[in-house]
């Protein structure tokens, strides 16, 4: 039976916070208090605190603390022996309060002073059993299948951001080293590789030809004028048209055909054909034309086509007029100077090796009057 002096003297919180939280022993708390450690021993019974196992052979006891104005659940690191909350704690299922006996910094400073021990026998166990823990794994896996992915579609849908930007900033930091080792696996592996593109070209044609509709949808006007550079520089001619200056001409045209009055199936047409090795395609040369009225036209001389019998039923004869008014504008030439600037190109064709860019046609041809 307890003293009950030393009762009087011992309250259930002070008796809590020296043997649960300050880890003292009964027979240091005894000192204290100047009595026999049984005293102490029958007071804990009589105030119902549990006693801590005996060396340390069982789970740490989680007590309460007060923490930056909080009480929070802790637990004794068993290494440096001070009272610390849960979270200073990495996760560990088998033990108290479902984290590690060691706190991070006491983990942290153990591995820093046995980095290469542990790194070895670490390297060793996972060769060692390597196919046994594979083959635990799997069956872990199919055991918690649903759950797994559960919280794994969880955790993507939390993190989606945040991992797309930390992929993008390693990807930046480490480009050389990721393409040389996908370089050399593709090598070491082309059937492989060779064999999955197959079956992935097959599994998504049809996404990929919807992908390519959309696209084209929104980059129609990028993708022909990327097409029109690629023939214009075969020929070694100019190309300075940009995007914004095409949606100009088509909007001095009313978004319609320059010579009918037709607004759908326009092509974009060279005044001054490509393949005479003269013109380009820029600001003064080009101009939104029907498909028929394009077709028709083909290579020659705009001048002499437009006398012909069967272009007449095309082609609005005012509409024509203003688009030689507007083209010889741009060109900062005369009417008649434009026409003698087209007939002169047509009889001076070149072929792609006689073309020098640093010339344009127009100042080749002004040189010719000199």
């Amino acid at each position: 039976m307890a003293n009950i002096k030393v009762q009087n003297k011992i309250s259930k919180e002070e008796l809590s916070e020296l043997y649960l939280v300050q880890y003292k022993s009964m027979r240091e708390i005894a000192k204290m208090f100047d009595c026999n450690h049984t005293t102490i021993g029958d007071l804990l019974k009589r105030y119902g605190i549990p006693s801590r196992p005996v060396g340390g052979g069982r789970k740490a006891q989680i007590v309460q603390i007060e923490h930056n104005g909080q009480m929070v659940e802790a637990k004794r690191c068993t290494v440096c022996n001070e009272v610390k909350p849960l979270e200073d704690f990495n996760v560990g299922r088998k033990s108290s309060g479902g984290r590690q006996p060691k706190c991070k910094e006491c983990r942290k400073r153990h591995y820093e002073d046995n980095r290469n021990y542990i790194n070895n026998k670490s390297m060793m166990n996972y060769y060692k059993n390597h196919e046994k823990n594979k083959l635990k794994r799997r069956l872990y896996y199919s055991k918690h299948k649903i759950q797994l992915r559960k919280q794994q579609k969880e955790y993507y849908l939390l993190n989606h951001e945040k991992n797309i930007l930390a992929n993008r900033r390693y990807y930046h930091t480490n480009k050389d080293t990721i393409l040389q080792k996908e370089r050399l696996k593709r090598i070491e592996n082309i059937e492989y590789y060779r064999e999955q593109e197959r079956k992935r070209y097959v599994k998504r044609k049809e996404q990929r030809s919807i992908y390519h509709q959309k696209y084209y949808e929104i980059n129609k006007a990028t993708i022909k004028l990327n097409s029109k550079k690629r023939k214009t520089s075969l020929k070694s001619l100019p190309f300075t048209l940009t995007e914004q200056q095409w949606n100009q001409i088509q909007s001095d045209f009313n978004y319609g055909c320059a010579l009918s009055e037709h607004h759908s199936d326009l092509n974009m047409e060279h005044f001054i054909p490509i393949s005479w090795g003269h013109g380009g395609t820029y600001v003064g040369n080009v101009y939104p034309v029907y498909w028929k009225i394009n077709r028709s036209k083909s290579d020659t001389n705009p001048f002499v086509w437009i006398e012909r019998k069967d272009v007449k039923g095309l082609v609005d004869m005012d509409k024509w007029h203003r688009l030689i008014s507007y083209l010889a504008e741009q060109n900062d030439l005369s009417v008649d100077e434009f026409r003698d600037f087209v007939n002169w190109c047509e009889q001076h064709k070149r072929i792609p090796g006689e073309i020098k860019p640093e010339y344009s046609s127009i100042e080749l041809w002004r040189q010719s009057d000199l």
